[in-house]
């Protein structure tokens, strides 16, 4: 894992504002007519926008005609995550552990003329093509933690079922209604470009020079 890899993690942490049941170390268990969904070409979301405080919850699920390697690696590029994160214009890695299991990433958001930017610094740590959980180191949130984890389709294996959960805290004002709006619009288009990018990744890992390399 090089410099040039970056965590496409916090993804929507700068405008999903939301609560939902779930727990951050538990995983989600599908049941069956969610996972019919997926196979169908769904993505799943379970949130809403809190009432009383800044605060809250959000989780999704995408089925991926990929391997979770394949998965994992698409996330962990940088330059594939400016392709398909809403808003994200720069993303960098500050720093990487020694063993390669964890690196300090920074991403700047771009929203245009109707908010302001963002920037924020998190930890990533790495758990080889099953899980990334990550956690705020500064910027604008007071607190962004989470995890994506990948898991093989039950029904089939050539694809795997990609989870991501996330707890934020912002350090700034979102209206209700820009948060609303937002949510029903990123987070899907997150989650199916993600689909996108690493269902049109045909070239193997082993073969593919350009792409960095994980542990």
């Amino acid at each position: 894992m090089r410099a040039s890899i970056c965590v496409a993690i916090v993804l929507l942490a700068q405008v999903l504002l939301v609560r939902a049941a779930w727990s951050q170390d538990v995983s989600w268990a599908l049941s069956e007519a969610e996972r019919a969904r997926l196979r169908d070409g769904s993505v799943l979301v379970d949130a809403e926008v809190a009432n009383d405080r800044p605060t809250g919850d959000v989780r999704a699920a995408v089925q991926i005609h990929a391997t979770a390697e394949r998965v994992f690696r698409t996330l962990t590029d940088c330059g594939q995550a400016l392709a398909f994160v809403p808003h994200l214009d720069r993303c960098a890695v500050l720093e990487t552990a020694p063993d390669l299991t964890s690196q300090i990433v920074e991403h700047h958001i771009h929203y245009g003329w109707f908010m302001p930017d963002a920037e924020y610094v998190f930890r990533a740590e790495y758990e080889r093509f099953r899980r990334i959980r990550f956690s705020n180191v500064r910027g604008d949130f007071r607190e962004n933690r989470g995890a994506w984890e990948f898991v093989a389709a039950p029904e089939d294996g050539t694809a795997t079922i990609v989870t991501y959960r996330v707890r934020l805290v912002p350090r700034f004002f979102v209206p209700r209604w820009m948060m609303r709006s937002m949510l029903k619009r990123d987070l899907p288009e997150l989650m199916k470009g993600l689909r996108a990018r690493s269902e049109a990744q045909s070239t193997p890992p082993a073969a593919a020079s350009a792409q960095p390399t994980l542990p």
